[in-house]
């Protein structure tokens, strides 16, 4: 495994355990590092699903990794 893909596992993991601070930076990590556009889309989903079980406050820590591979779909799509 490459460690684009390592980092999304280990997100995955954070989130389940419920450290969404630790996961959303891993994500973000992810998405800076990644070129894939299936992995960018699969990092996108998760930073997604953890916008929006985060709370009031914490809703911006995620904006990052969706605004990267947003980017990054954006870009393979032209």
């Amino acid at each position: 495994m490459d460690t684009v893909t390592e980092t999304i596992e280990d997100a995955r993991r954070m989130l389940g355990q419920g450290n969404d601070k630790r996961a959303a930076d891993l994500l973000t990590m992810a998405a800076a590092e990644c070129h894939d556009p299936t992995k960018a889309a699969m990092i996108r989903g998760l930073a997604i699903q953890g916008r929006e079980r985060s709370g009031r406050f914490g809703r911006r820590r995620w904006d990052e990794a969706i605004r990267i591979t947003e980017m990054r779909l954006n870009r393979t799509q032209t």
